[in-house]
């Protein structure tokens, strides 16, 4: 397993926020956790259909033209809005996106693209800001970053991140042991242009401290591929979830059908419930059957077209809950014409059982 040396790890050994709204006053040892694929804006279905060179520059170009059209800014203060309403210690992100876009000289390898059309981490933490809500970049997990001419004549860049960010300023909650790896089985989708981009996704993780009591918080996006995504879990338990003894927090997108048992992905999710989890949605029963994927791919149809549970909160080690609900998934939440992600968010509060010392 390859340790990330890119890894931007922000925040060791920091203090968060104190309880949420939603965990008990006298509940010491309590945190509220949320997940959201933000939706890096494309479903890269146009460049994956182009045969020839020509088709594939004209498809760089209308990838782009669609992901602006989700409204990227407009979306990051959604979900920013969702952040600072339902107030949780940390929030796992999945696809957090910079598009870069400019006319660059032709060389081998590329110039790498490094003018910003928009930054969905910045944005969100900007609104968050600015809504009086600060949060702070745990760390960023650099997946996949592609660079590609387009018919325009200038070449497109797109990088898309796994992050972790808690909320700021007080000390109820101490995070340290920051980590993060790629998985060694990842895609490699071939090109019409005679080059291959690496698809490569990791985890990331924090540890948790509050008030003596300890867990780790993981958070990661695996493949589509059921092959691939089986590789990447046995990756994720050996790597990040049976090197510590704590109990364990681990949420993200697992591009699993989480509620179709005849699905092929099916066997990956029972791959993680056999790695000794407990899926936080299926224990608490919340209300109504937790879909959070996914709306068509320009985010801008009204009608909610949830039907998979891909998105999940898995607990390991004792952990309690104490509530579970989505975010983003009604039709109040589709706004100017946008819905926040093509996925809703998770938010639980959890409490931290006794006797899980933080150890590092």
């Amino acid at each position: 397993m390859r340790v990330v040396a890119g890894v931007i790890a922000l925040a060791f050994a920091a203090s968060i926020s104190g309880p949420s709204k939603a965990v008990a006053d006298n509940d010491e040892a309590g945190i509220r956790i949320m997940t959201q694929n933000l939706y890096e804006g494309t479903s890269f279905s146009e460049l994956l259909l182009a045969t020839t060179p020509p088709a594939f520059l004209a498809a760089v170009t209308t990838t782009r033209q669609n992901i602006l059209a989700t409204k990227p800014a407009v979306r990051a203060a959604a979900i920013a809005r969702e952040i600072a309403r339902e107030r949780p210690d940390l929030v796992a992100l999945q696809e957090a996106a910079i598009l870069r876009t400019a006319l660059v000289p032709v060389t081998n390898p590329a110039k790498p693209v490094t003018t910003v059309e928009f930054d969905q981490l910045e944005l969100l933490l900007a609104e968050l800001k600015r809504l009086g809500h600060p949060y702070q970049t745990i760390s960023i997990l650099p997946n996949l970053d592609a660079q590609a001419p387009s018919s325009t004549g200038a070449s497109v860049r797109i990088t898309v991140r796994t992050v972790i960010i808690a909320r700021s300023n007080t000390d109820d909650v101490q995070l340290s042991n920051v980590q993060a790896q790629e998985y060694l089985d990842f895609a490699s989708l071939p090109t019409p242009v005679g080059v291959s981009i690496p698809n490569q996704r990791g985890w990331t993780s924090v540890d948790v401290k509050v008030n003596g009591r300890g867990a780790r918080f993981i958070t990661t996006h695996l493949d589509q591929s059921v092959p691939l995504g089986a590789l990447q879990i046995s990756e994720l338990l050996q790597s990040a979830v049976n090197s510590t003894a704590l109990p364990v927090v681990l949420v993200g997108d697992f591009n699993v059908a989480a509620n179709v048992p005849t699905d092929p992905s099916f066997a990956n999710y029972q791959a993680l419930l056999n790695g000794g989890f407990v899926d936080a949605w299926v224990e608490k029963r919340s209300p109504g059957p937790g879909l959070t994927c996914c709306q068509t791919p320009s985010v801008s149809v009204p009608t909610p077209n949830f039907t998979l549970r891909v998105d999940l909160v898995l607990l390991r080690g004792g952990i309690d809950i104490r509530d579970i609900h989505l975010v983003g998934n009604t039709p109040a939440d589709f706004v100017d014409g946008v819905w926040p992600s093509d996925h809703a968010g998770i938010v639980a509060s959890l409490r931290i059982p006794k006797g899980s010392h933080h150890t590092q």
